[in-house]
């Protein structure tokens, strides 16, 4: 290796490093059409809930070009957010792994931002673009393409050491870094006779290896979807308030993941649980943001956060709650009328 290159990967790695981000690989810049049209076809089936933007950036995701004009390479990095999940009282409702702490879209941000400044000290003649979960880029395929891991048949990244317990960044570069080495030479799929993740959701939305309706999912149910929750699916979503880690919790590559260093993760937001009553007790979209600010949750509003705790409310049978819910029957939010509603119905059934 020339000592250009060698000195190319070594500021880059030098510089992630020092942003607490160990685990990166390089790629040279492609469309991938063969991607687009996997994803193409997942739309067309109606696999994708009727998102409108996954529509409208579909041909954006699969050209780094169109993000950013004369883009080489993209770099990847990985960032853990696993936390072990406390047991979760009868009247709590549980929260999805990635969302116990601060909003990972700020913390991840800050980061990349600060590498971009850093790389345009450097390289000033060069132009960069960062994004997690922001920019319409195959975030998923390009990062298993440049080896950090491979596609699960719950369609997630599942890297060796973090399995599937982890956010991905990237930044596009006008500026050509030399593709990194391989570090998943031996595991490059899952089992072809495990099927633990698709057996375990509950609503069906892994409908086969690899492919996942989104409409069915509950993450989308209780976070993506803005409106009502389809009553055939409310049952499936047990006591899962914000989001879902079924999926990823029967994963054998996820059972000996290192818990996350992110202070920003650990500090204990929403936490692992939320209790239904005190959920079902706010009163206004000011004391909702008060107590969730800085938290994924916030982008629920009082509305989404109270609709569910009406679901995991009446699957949990909880008939102290009842009074509460009677009264939420009267909201003027139709979404939460209808759902406490159907929470009454509920327990009134299971007596």
């Amino acid at each position: 290796m020339s000592d250009l290159k060698k000195n190319n990967t070594t500021k880059l790695r030098d510089i992630l490093n020092s942003n607490g981000l160990n685990k990166f690989a390089v790629i040279d810049s492609y469309r991938s059409i063969k991607e687009e049209e996997r994803f193409t076809n997942w739309l067309d089936n109606g696999y994708g809930a009727g998102m409108p933007y996954l529509q409208n950036r579909r041909l954006l995701k699969a050209d780094p070009e169109k993000l950013l004009k004369g883009c080489k390479s993209i770099i990847f990095v990985l960032l853990n957010y696993y936390q072990k999940k406390n047991d979760s009282p009868r009247d709590g409702g549980i929260v999805s792994r990635y969302a116990y702490g601060r909003d990972y879209h700020k913390v991840f941000s800050s980061k990349l931002k600060k590498i971009r400044n850093e790389l345009s000290a450097i390289y000033p003649q060069e132009q960069f673009k960062t994004g997690s979960d922001t920019l319409p880029i195959f975030e998923k395929h390009y990062a298993a393409e440049a080896d950090l891991g491979f596609i699960g048949k719950n369609t997630l990244l599942i890297n060796k050491t973090y399995g599937s317990w982890l956010f991905i960044g990237e930044i596009l570069s006008t500026r050509r870094f030399t593709p990194t080495i391989s570090e998943h030479s031996i595991i490059k799929k899952c089992p072809d006779s495990c099927t633990l993740c698709i057996d375990a959701c509950p609503t069906g939305a892994l409908v086969s290896p690899y492919i996942l309706d989104s409409t069915k999912c509950i993450s989308y149910l209780n976070i993506e979807n803005k409106g009502t929750i389809p009553k055939e699916y409310r049952s499936g979503v047990g006591r899962c308030i914000y989001g879902c880690d079924i999926c990823q919790e029967v994963c054998p590559f996820n059972q000996s993941v290192a818990e996350t260093e992110e202070t920003g993760f650990l500090n204990q937001i929403a936490g692992s649980s939320l209790k239904l009553k005190d959920i079902l007790l706010i009163k206004n979209d000011e004391e909702f943001i008060a107590k969730f600010a800085g938290s994924p949750l916030i982008r629920l509003k009082r509305a989404g956060l109270i609709r569910n705790a009406c679901i995991v409310a009446g699957n949990s049978g909880l008939h102290e709650l009842s009074p509460i819910l009677k009264k939420l029957v009267n909201d003027p939010d139709p979404v939460i009328s209808e759902h406490a509603g159907w929470a009454v119905e509920k327990m009134i059934s299971k007596r």
